[in-house]
This record gives structure tokens, sequence and C-alpha cells, in this order.
């Protein structure tokens, strides 16, 4: 895309801040958030280039957490869109869902029993019947 290596460098930074390794887990830069996530993430979202280019800009030669948290006072909205990109990118890995257990959205076929009638709560609008209005022809 349009993000240079030192740009995805600094984006994989500033994610590590909100998405740290843990025990069994990889950090955001290592499970690819400003490299292939990224790409992925701005394949779906190309409208996401402009603000994520300009919030890189601003935490150039910055130190990621603190720039991270005066962002989150001083830029809710930018905040927001960081996080949610971030988010997004981490879990579009593989192994990160594979760690989870998450297989991602499958069908599942619609249980055709109607369960809503086991505990009786309809059972009087049933016995009551249809009333309603006709609509004038």
């Amino acid at each position: 895309m349009n993000f240079d290596l030192n740009e995805r460098a600094l984006l994989g930074a500033l994610a590590d801040v909100l998405i740290p390794a843990g025990v069994g887990f990889s950090s955001a830069s290592d499970a690819g958030v400003g490299t292939r996530g990224l790409d992925e993430v701005l394949c779906c979202r190309p409208e996401l280039v402009e603000p994520l280019k300009s919030l890189i800009a601003s935490a150039h030669g910055r130190e990621p957490r603190q720039f991270l948290d005066e962002l989150k006072c001083n830029d809710p909205l930018a905040f927001g869109l960081f996080a949610d990109f971030v988010g997004g990118a981490y879990f579009l890995n593989a192994s990160v869902r594979e760690k989870l257990g998450y297989g991602g959205q499958t069908a599942r076929p619609i249980d055709p029993r109607s369960d809503y009638l086991d505990d009786g709560l309809l059972q009087s609008v049933i016995d009551r019947g249809p009333i309603y209005r006709a609509t004038p022809k």
C-alpha cells in the first residue's frame, strides 16, 4: 500500500502499546499489524489510509505510549479509529485466531423448534386468538 517501512515500523510500535506480547500470544507487531494486517485492512477500508498516515506523522519522534495517552485524551475519535484498526488487523492473523480457538464466522442451521413457546410466556396470546382490524380495501 502507500506506507513505507518507517511508517509501518512506527505503526507496529504504536500497536504494541495496545496489544503487547502475552503468555502464548504475540504482540501486535509480531502478528503483522503494521505489515500484512495493515494491507488487509486497507483493502477493505481504503478511507483509513489518510487518517492512519496523519496519526503516524503526528507520532513521529515521540514515545509511543505517551503519544497514545495524549491522543486518547485530546482526540478520542482518532484514538478510537486507531484502536479499532489495531484490533481488527490483529485478529486477521490466522495464528492469533487459532490460539484463541476462533474458527471464524460459520453458517449454523436454524433450529426449527419454536423454543420461545417452551416457557409459556406466549400461551395467553395464543389462547386469545387473532385480534386485528381489517384494513380497508
